[in-house]
């Protein structure tokens, strides 16, 4: 009998003990014949320089085997695929060892990060990167399975396996590289190498589109977290379609959408969330970016104060974009990143039309900012609408503050005080609900004060509106010239003169009938302060600290 017989009767044999999980004798018999196969396959490569590749692939093959099957520790493990991986490498695109090579390196790099081995295994990762260019480029249809190897055939009559199984591979091991540099907390390689793992599981149709949709929609969200608006855009759109229409197409057939619509409504729900951060991340840079543009600006003080409600007006759009605009950072940073990278990008998707219709930019003006609002409300009301206080108090709660706070941004942007009160009796509303479920739930007492705290700010909001407006309707009286008076009363307020403000600008008449109107506007709001009757203070400043309403 010759080697290559010996050597394939012996793997026959290994093969069925793998099988037979149930025999006592399972182990010895097992790790018997690996011993035998190890000792023949050297024998082969000796004797024969023509099998000697042939021979260093099944002995890599027969490394996996042992690691996968045999009681060996973690340690154990990873020298016995270090070794085989070390000789297989300068012989890696050999027909005999590509793919045996591939599989080696992913479960030695999962052994290493296991053993906290995270340059070790980044090296060896960083280092395959062009082996998969030359990969691509050669015909992948020539390689060979190394189980297949195991035959008296000549290499020359093995059947050749197909691309695909290739290509899962190293999809596996760019993953694996992700994960590694997640792990290393750096987020522009983390993205860009998860990105590519998405795109070619896309290519490939790799798994199912669920799984698909749900992992890209994450990193869509990662992006939001990055402030890079333009990038998570891209793939919670591209998530959103791969999603629907899947679902489109599973309810063509009916006995099949019964058994997933469960699975459909939390994959869009999850969504749902996601988009919802997308929102109100989009509102804040843009505050914050207006805010920043305020308060940096030369003439931001004195006179200049009257006139900040001019502010938005003077934001000019297109050179906030060009600011914005940058390179993928390392670190999340402030500065958002409203251009897609090509990089980051689903070619074989059609998704501009529907990236149209999700707002982009930042809001500079109420019909932007009432356009991002309508797209955020109509996901939160998706993921609101899902969940109830009794059985999803952790939820409901979060989707009723994330509630609160998109009207506060939208109050931000509106400049007609009226609309603004509207906008904050909203928000307190939304507030006062919750408030008054959280009135029978002791262990969410902390919430519960957070809540409080917010509604007294929104209070606090609408007084601030209501004097403004009694402030306007004093001032088209003519008691206060704004245009001629401005710059007096603001000088005013830093003047050592003893006399009050409303002393050198209000004659005494027109002077009490704007503190009555002070005095009437704080009784008001002293009774919006009492939060349906929950709280008994009097007075705003004894709101917060008044231990009574913890006791109701």
């Amino acid at each position: 009998m010759s080697t290559l017989e010996r050597i394939s009767s012996t793997f026959e044999n290994v093969r069925s003990c793998i099988k037979n999980k149930n025999s006592s004798e399972r182990l010895v018999s097992l790790k018997k014949d690996i011993q035998i196969l190890s000792t023949e396959l050297v024998v082969l490569g000796k004797e024969n320089h023509d099998q000697y590749v042939r021979s260093v692939a099944m002995e890599g093959y027969l490394a996996l085997l042992s690691s996968k099957t045999m009681p060996l520790s973690i340690i154990e493990k990873r020298n016995i695929l270090q070794a085989a991986f070390e000789k297989l490498k300068p012989l890696a695109m050999r027909e005999e060892c590509l793919f045996i090579l591939l599989r080696l390196q992913n479960l030695l790099c999962y052994y290493l990060i296991q053993l906290d081995q995270i340059s070790f295994a980044r090296d060896i990762l960083e280092s395959m990167e062009d082996l998969y260019d030359q990969i691509t480029k050669s015909q992948s249809n020539t390689f060979l399975d190394a189980e297949d190897l195991f035959t008296t055939e000549s290499t020359a009559n093995i059947k050749r396996m197909s691309p695909e199984k290739i290509d899962k591979v190293i999809t596996n091991n760019i993953q694996m590289q992700a994960f590694l540099y997640n792990k290393l907390n750096m987020p522009q390689k983390y993205t860009l190498y998860n990105h590519m793992a998405l795109r070619r599981q896309l290519d490939m149709k790799e798994g199912t589109p669920q799984d698909w949709a749900l992992r890209t929609a994450r990193l869509g969200n990662y992006f939001t977290y990055l402030n890079q608006i333009g990038n998570a855009r891209h793939h919670l759109c591209a998530a959103y379609h791969v999603l629907r229409s899947c679902h489109d197409n599973c309810k063509l057939m009916p006995e099949e959408f019964v058994l997933q619509k469960a699975d459909f409504e939390m994959h869009f729900l999850e969504l749902s969330h996601h988009w919802v951060k997308y929102g109100l991340t989009l509102f804040k840079l843009s505050k914050k970016k207006i805010l920043n543009k305020f308060f940096t600006q030369p003439g931001s003080t004195g006179t200049d104060l009257w006139n900040t409600v001019d502010l938005l007006d003077k934001l000019d759009n297109s050179k906030a974009d060009e600011e914005n605009a940058k390179d993928t950072g390392t670190e999340k940073s402030d500065k958002s990143d409203f251009n897609i990278s090509k990089l980051f990008t689903f070619p074989s998707l059609a998704l501009k039309e529907m990236e149209m219709t999700v707002p982009m930019k930042n809001v500079c003006t109420i019909e932007e900012a009432r356009q991002l609002f309508s797209f955020t409300y109509k996901w939160l009301m998706r993921a609101k609408h899902y969940y109830d206080f009794e059985h999803h108090s952790a939820q409901y709660i979060a989707c009723s503050l994330q509630l609160a706070e998109l009207y506060e941004h939208l109050a931000f942007f509106e400049r007609n005080i009226d609309n603004q009160y509207s906008i904050q009796k909203r928000r307190a509303n939304v507030l006062e609900t919750l408030n008054s479920l959280l009135k029978s739930c002791e262990n969410l007492m902390s919430v519960q004060i957070d809540v409080i705290r917010e509604l007294s700010q929104v209070q606090l909001e609408l007084m601030a509106l209501n004097l403004q407006k009694l402030w306007r309707e004093e001032s088209h009286t003519n008691i206060i010239n704004m245009d001629t008076d401005a710059e007096s009363i603001i000088h005013s307020l830093g003047s050592e003169s003893n006399k009050t403000l409303t002393e050198k600008t209000l004659n005494t008449s027109s002077k009490n009938l704007f503190l009555r109107k002070m005095e009437a506007a704080t009784s008001i709001n002293g009774k919006l302060f009492r939060l349906s009757g929950q709280l008994t203070a009097k007075t705003p400043s004894q709101l917060s600290f008044s231990t009574g309403i913890l006791k109701n």
